[in-house]
């Protein structure tokens, strides 16, 4: 397959799953919700479970969630690309370094490690609509479900999204430093700093629908930013660049 088009189907395959993990993100988890009109939660078992993440989805039908869940797990294996095309811009001189290999395969394992973090959501939810549309006499064994849940979805994400961080933190330094062929500016636009951007704006909005939707897709809706700036700017400099090189 020639370097070209290998270019051209990883920036698709960035773009397509971009897209399927905000669709993902908003579906399963954007809801703008006051746990305060919930007391079984909020006041009742207060004590016995994350009152923030036992409301969020109460108002997600199964359909929905399901959706959600499904759409991000099934097509993470498109980030995989992505990361291919991101080292790409590392200059090549850099390519064989151990901080450099070590961090292209610290976002391959960001990537291995969404699917599942991303899909406890929905189990989450489902296990806390159980609890608020059931008989009390079921509550004391289904909160024990909710609490492993949780904590499921507490080390699955937890650990997805500090992996992601870090290799993206190391990324923009690479750019900042100079060892990609990207301009230093650039690393201000890499995902963790998008994502940073978005917290100030959404402290601002009113409770609305969309603010759920932002705040849930936050870091996907970076990847589609960051992505597409690589594209529209610098896809032309990296085939010129690397029109040699078949890596």
């Amino acid at each position: 397959m020639k370097y070209q088009l290998k270019i051209k189907l990883a920036f698709i395959s960035a773009i397509i799953a971009s897209i399927c993990w905000v669709i993902g993100d908003m579906f399963v988890a954007g809801f703008n919700v006051n746990p305060e009109k919930y007391p079984l939660f909020s006041q009742t078992y207060a004590d016995k479970v994350d009152v923030v993440l036992a409301t969020l989805m109460l108002e997600g039908s199964t359909e929905r969630l399901m959706f959600g869940a499904l759409i991000a797990a099934m097509t993470a294996v498109l980030f995989l690309p992505a990361i291919w095309l991101v080292y790409q811009y590392i200059k090549q001189e850099f390519k064989s370094k151990w901080i450099v290999w070590s961090n292209y395969y610290l976002l391959v394992l960001s990537v291995l490690l969404m699917p599942l973090g991303h899909a406890v959501y929905y189990y989450v939810g489902e296990i806390h609509k159980a609890i608020y549309f059931t008989d009390q006499i079921a509550h004391p064994y289904l909160l024990e479900i909710a609490k492993g849940f949780t904590m499921s979805l507490y080390i699955t994400w937890g650990t997805a999204i500090i992996v992601m961080f870090l290799g993206w933190i190391i990324y923009a330094i690479f750019i900042f430093i100079g060892k990609t062929s990207l301009p230093k500016w650039f690393g201000f636009f890499t995902p963790f700093f998008l994502t940073l951007y978005q917290h100030p704006i959404l402290y601002f909005m009113p409770s609305s629908d969309l603010k759920g939707w932002i705040t849930s897709a936050g870091f996907n809706i970076s990847y589609l930013i960051f992505f597409s700036l690589l594209f529209i700017l610098f896809r032309k400099q990296l085939l010129q660049s690397n029109s040699n090189n078949h890596d």
